[in-house]
């Protein structure tokens, strides 16, 4: 019993180091991908204060806050 308890207990910590250090390059791959965008946006001509609205409804897209947050209908 005490065996699959601790069985059970390193596992889940080797699952959660796993998630806290894939947290920094998906954050950095997010930021990279707003760079690409907004700078897709200026190329189509867009002037700058579209392109800062656009790129911040972008990244509220991909904002797990916002998923979470939104109120049930």
């Amino acid at each position: 019993m005490l065996g699959g308890a601790l069985s059970a207990l390193v596992g889940i910590t080797k699952t959660l180091g796993r998630t806290v250090s894939a947290g920094p390059a998906l954050l950095l791959k997010r930021r990279k991908a707003l760079d690409i965008f907004a700078r897709g946006l200026r190329a189509q001509g867009l002037d700058p204060e579209a392109v800062k609205e656009l790129t911040a409804a972008y990244k509220n897209l991909g904002s797990l806050e916002s998923w979470f947050s939104r109120p049930r209908e």
